[in-house]
């Protein structure tokens, strides 16, 4: 009989344990989202090597990623929140976006045209 008690508060503890351990991890994850496009000049044309810039407004943190050849972006892993986007290439303007605002399960794809520099 007490070994049975001990066998049950054994697996009582187990279990018990085992639930932390598996949940801990959400209460530590954090929403993110990302923000991807495509960039074209004035012509139609897609714009390879281009510096995409997306900063967090609330803190200032800056994430960067470059244009393919077709003049795509993605940039991934983004906490939710506000964000302001730069598009960056010599021989263009500097092209810059606000009002982003990243939610949970949203995914903007954001078009960017390119004016040349003069």
């Amino acid at each position: 009989m007490i070994r049975s008690s001990l066998l049950r508060i054994g697996k009582a503890v187990f279990l018990a344990f085992a639930f932390t351990y598996l949940t801990s991890g959400l209460a530590f994850a954090q929403a993110v989202s990302q923000i991807s496009g495509s960039i074209r000049d004035q012509s139609g044309a897609a714009v390879p090597a281009v510096e995409v810039t997306a900063i967090k407004t609330d803190t200032g943190t800056r994430r960067t990623a470059t244009t393919n050849d077709f003049g795509e972006f993605v940039i991934p892993n983004l906490q939710i929140g506000p964000y302001r986007i730069e598009a960056t290439k010599p021989g263009f303007k500097t092209y810059v976006q606000t009002g982003i605002e990243l939610e949970v399960d949203s995914s903007p794809n954001i078009p960017i045209s390119l004016v040349l520099a003069r």
